[in-house]
Formats: structure tokens, C-alpha cells, sequence
């Protein structure tokens, strides 16, 4: 029987979620979610009922957004105004940019540990991009329906990716200053990462260049989106076209004779 007290420590819990989206199990309100069946049912039902799912894992209690009808589900319109994504084109873009980092640190548990002490730099991810950019561009001008087959706006993203983005400034001391220069292409990096920044799944550092992946992205990564078909399906995509591009570039080596 669910008694007003389950009903408020079970508000504690959800309404403790929703301000920071992940809490440790170590957390004295979770170790009462864990221990008592009353409330986890109550937190549960909260979720439900606003389109939230509630994901227990090893070491942390996460909440997240249904993909459909969620009171929660994040707008073009939100993005745009919090994270100054000025066109759709703009959305796509950062969209791919995250799939790009997913596909790049989402491998092996040995992969994994290395990303987590080295963290892939902004060079690394700017050069990923624009390798696999350039290759759906040359699919799509050899494919016919190779940008509605998979339902990505190539030739959009490619366009702006290209044109409206120099490469990077540097500032008198030599530094970057990813923060500020938003017409770069590791200034959009930034840009593009900072939703997974803003819920404490990466380290975004911006002194040394580098996006540190958490146990938290993980956690996500294994308990939500591996089981979701698009995400698979665009995971397989990207690392396919990598895979090619690296066999191109073997070869082109071995022609040169290196």
C-alpha cells in the first residue's frame, strides 16, 4: 500500500531527476527509490505520466525523454533559442556531429577505457566529419536516393559544413578559443556538443581541445540507445563509411608506394 510518505519521498526523487537528469546510487534519496518497491513505483508513475522514462544502472539512477509524446521532448525551437542553432540545416548538422562522436567512442571496453583517460580532441572529430561528409556527398551525386534512404540531408549539412565554417582562428597567444568563435568549425563543435555537456555526459574541455567521455554516456548508451534501430542503424552507417575511407586510403598509400 502506497502511503503519503512513499507519495513524498517518490516527488523527492523525480523532482530531484528532472533538476539534475542523473543522480548516484549512492544518493540517500535513490538508496530509498532502490530499497522500496511503494516508491519506485510511485517515481515510475510520475515518469509515465510525463513521457519520462526512468533508467537504473550500476552506478546511477538516470531520467530521460520518451521519443514520443513527452511533455519533455526537446524542439527545434528550444534547441535554437538555447544553443543558437539559427537554421534546421544548422540542427541536422550537430545531430550528425554528435553520431559522429557516438560512433567513434561507442566500440570495445578497451576502446572505451582509452577514450575515457584521452578524450577525443576537436581535430580528430573535425577531421572525422568532414571525412564523412565528403564521402555521403560522393555517394549521393553517384547514388540516386541514397539522402532519402537513409532520411539525412546530405547536400545541406555538406553545404554548410563547407561554406559557412572557416576551419579555426587563433587568437594572439596562439590559443583557440572554441567558446567564442562561433563561425568555426571547432566553434560548432562546441555548439554541437554542449546538450551532452549540459547533462553531465561529457567533459567538454576547452583548454586542451578534447571531449572526455563519462561512465554517465556509457550508461545511456548501453541500457537506452543500443536498443533503438535508428541509432544502430546510423551507427552502422558511419562506420561503414569509415571503414571505406580507410581502405581508400591504403590503397592511394599503396599506390604512392608508402
Amino acid at each position: 500500500m502506497i502511503t503519503h510518505e512513499h507519495l513524498q519521498k517518490g516527488s523527492e526523487v523525480f523532482f530531484s531527476l528532472l533538476e539534475n537528469r542523473i543522480l548516484p546510487l549512492t544518493d540517500a534519496r535513490v538508496y530509498s527509490y532502490m530499497e522500496e518497491p511503494e516508491i519506485r513505483e510511485v517515481v515510475k508513475a510520475m515518469a509515465q505520466g510525463a513521457g519520462l522514462r526512468i533508467l537504473d544502472t550500476r552506478e546511477n539512477l538516470h531520467i530521460v525523454s520518451q521519443a514520443r509524446d513527452s511533455i519533455f521532448a526537446t524542439s527545434y525551437t528550444h534547441m535554437k533559442s538555447k544553443y543558437k542553432l539559427d537554421r534546421k540545416k544548422h540542427f541536422y548538422l550537430a545531430n550528425i556531429i554528435i553520431c559522429i562522436y557516438l560512433a567513434e567512442i561507442d566500440k570495445e571496453n578497451d576502446i572505451r577505457v582509452r577514450w575515457e583517460e584521452e578524450g577525443v580532441t576537436y581535430y580528430k572529430l573535425e577531421e572525422q566529419v568532414t571525412k564523412v561528409l565528403d564521402s555521403w556527398k560522393t555517394r549521393l551525386d553517384e547514388e540516386d536516393g541514397f539522402a532519402e534512404e537513409w532520411g539525412i540531408a546530405v547536400e545541406e549539412i555538406y553545404d554548410i559544413w563547407n561554406n559557412d565554417f572557416s576551419m579555426y582562428k587563433e587568437s594572439k597567444t596562439g590559443d583557440v578559443d572554441v567558446q567564442r568563435n562561433k563561425n568555426t568549425r571547432l566553434g560548432f563543435i562546441y555548439e554541437a556538443m554542449r546538450p551532452l555537456a549540459d547533462q553531465k555526459l561529457i567533459i567538454n574541455n576547452v583548454n586542451e581541445l578534447k571531449i572526455i567521455p563519462k561512465m554517465e554516456l556509457y550508461e545511456r548508451l548501453n541500457y537506452l540507445y543500443h536498443q533503438r534501430d535508428r541509432y544502430k542503424e546510423i551507427m552502422d552507417l558511419i562506420q561503414r563509411t569509415e571503414e571505406g575511407i580507410t581502405d581508400a586510403e591504403n590503397n592511394r598509400d599503396q599506390d604512392n608506394g608508402l
